[in-house]
């Protein structure tokens, strides 16, 4: 049953918990900051949790793609076992579209848990007025 009213959030915080479906994919994966300076785009992408081999980016069509996953490794439980456990496995990815840029230009680093993109701006060549030769 759906309640719109959820105790110490506000009524457009939780009018779509409900419909969220899938426990990984919340509002709070993949936080990200978007800075514009004067010759590039700064990107920051929080990761919580994940290593460096688990991140992917590229560029596809035009669109900058981060994909993090995180694999389930079962441990062997010597001393007990697990009652609830609130660890997500699965795999995230988010768009953006940035235009033309090849991948050679955009530089990143991973530094505890925040993915860091630099992506440079499209140089645009604004053309001289020209006039078109009439037959």
């Amino acid at each position: 049953m759906m309640s719109l009213f959820k105790r110490d959030r506000d009524f457009f915080d939780s009018l779509f918990d409900d419909f969220n479906f899938t426990p990984f994919v919340k509002a709070e994966t993949m936080k990200t900051d978007i800075k514009e300076s004067e010759k590039a785009y700064e990107v920051h992408v929080e990761l919580p949790g994940f290593d460096k081999k688990d991140v992917k980016v590229s560029v596809d069509n035009g669109y900058l793609v981060v994909e993090a996953e995180r694999k389930f490794e079962p441990e062997e439980e010597k001393s007990g076992k697990y009652i609830k456990r609130e660890r997500h496995y699965g795999m995230m990815k988010r768009s953006f579209y940035i235009g033309d840029v090849s991948m050679d230009t955009i530089e990143g680093s991973f530094n505890q848990g925040v993915l860091k993109l630099t992506i440079p701006k499209e140089i645009k060549r604004i053309e001289t007025k020209k006039y078109l030769e009439l037959k």
